[in-house]
């Protein structure tokens, strides 16, 4: 394949995605810059957004939060109860994400001791992870009506994103049998989620 021109820069365009533009990096092509359209802005490989807001809890008059949940005969529809909050679990050194842990929002996650992580559809699934930082992923935007959330600018949300996809392993961003990244639940959402499950079913 001959250079290209100096001072010639080469964009290509025509419905293109994540699998033909890496097929063309892979076969040497000599493109400085992509034009994603349909592919992109459309969400081809998934037309329809799914997300819905279901209620997930409620506070009486004395400020007693009081957990709900959604039942469904599709366990993916059944919803996790509760006020909550999000950890992202880091690894120390290489700084790559090990999980997501989502728990009560009055819990506490200390990474100076070791933290049970077990899969909430197989629970059986136990690791104890240690040697890592975390970081709480949601931010308040509101406060009592009032914004509190500082709007960071499109190259800001840029570098970030780029900054924390680096963060995920090979293995789970690959495009062929990607490895799934780990959600996990406290012990005490996990218990409040399957007491209501049960009180659900004994009606």
């Amino acid at each position: 394949m001959k250079p290209a021109s100096p001072g010639c820069r080469i964009t290509v365009s025509n419905a293109l995605d994540e699998w033909l533009i890496r097929d063309l990096l892979l076969q040497g092509a000599r493109i400085d810059g992509f034009g994603v359209g349909e592919k992109l802005i459309t969400a081809s490989s998934e037309p329809v957004f799914g997300g819905v807001y279901k209620l997930a809890a409620v506070e009486d008059s004395v400020g007693n939060i009081i957990p709900r949940i959604k039942i469904s005969e599709n366990p993916e529809k059944i919803t996790n109860p509760h006020f909550k909050k999000v950890y992202r679990l880091y690894e120390n050194g290489r700084g790559k994400a090990m999980a997501d842990y989502i728990c009560l929002h009055d819990e506490q996650v200390d990474d100076g001791q070791p933290l049970e992580l077990f899969d909430p559809q197989a629970t059986w699934k136990r690791k104890v992870v240690q040697n890592f930082h975390v970081r709480e992923l949601l931010q308040p935007i509101f406060r009592g009506g009032e914004l509190v959330y500082q709007l960071p600018s499109l190259e800001e949300i840029r570098a970030y994103c780029q900054k924390e996809q680096k963060t995920l392993w090979d293995e789970v961003t690959r495009f062929e049998n990607p490895h799934r990244y780990y959600v996990d639940l406290s012990p005490r959402l996990w218990s409040i989620k399957q007491d209501l499950l049960h009180r659900a079913g004994n009606r």
